[in-house]
């Protein structure tokens, strides 16, 4: 069934939905404003403790998820108990994400050990992403380009840009770097045999 774009167009964080963020949480105003600071310490506290990668980012993703849940008209009855719940799944998110890619890494690594010359992969690799639609080699490049905290928020800008959410664009560029790590392994297998 294809989904129209008012569909896929992600959900964002507004004013009324943050009010009504805050209306779950306490309604006493600055008892809510309070406590939503409090929930937020806690969290980058816990997502630091557990060693995910973005503390900050999965605390704000953990909010606006309970948030869209709240402003989609679910009835949330302990919304620090659902907030806690939320967190947990998004660490596993996280650590699913970073075992992906770090399975990906040693592939990409491996590969080389089939070429007879470090110069063979740069080659090898711009010549597998020409096998890639442009947009998806866009995609790439766009994804993998920034460094350090920049990434983050390039990688927002790219999936708001996208009309997708930020795990959505996660797994699609998974999935395009495991097309181009199975090209590579093909190509620099065969150039070994030859």
């Amino acid at each position: 069934m294809e989904r129209s774009n008012a569909e896929r167009k992600p959900w964002a964080l507004d004013a009324g939905s943050f009010d009504r963020l805050l209306t779950a949480l306490h309604g006493d105003r600055a008892t809510a404003a309070a406590e939503y600071e409090r929930m937020r310490q806690r969290l980058i506290r816990f997502f630091s403790i557990q060693q995910a990668r973005s503390p900050e980012e999965l605390t704000d993703t953990a909010f606006n998820r309970l948030a869209r849940r709240i402003s989609e008209g679910e009835e949330i009855r302990n919304a620090k108990q659902y907030l806690s719940g939320v967190a947990r799944m998004l660490l596993l998110e996280d650590r699913y994400q970073r075992r992906q890619e770090e399975y990906a890494l040693r592939m990409v690594a491996n590969a080389g050990n089939y070429s007879r010359s470090d110069q063979e992969l740069p080659a090898t690799l711009e010549a597998c992403l020409e096998t890639l639609p442009p947009k998806s080699r866009e995609l790439l490049r766009r994804y993998y380009s920034a460094e350090g905290r920049a990434r983050i928020a390039a990688r927002q800008k790219l999936a708001d840009e996208m009309g997708m959410e930020l795990n959505a664009l996660r797994n699609r560029a998974l999935r395009l770097r495991g097309r181009l790590e199975e090209c590579i392994r093909r190509r620099l297998g065969r150039e070994k045999r030859a």
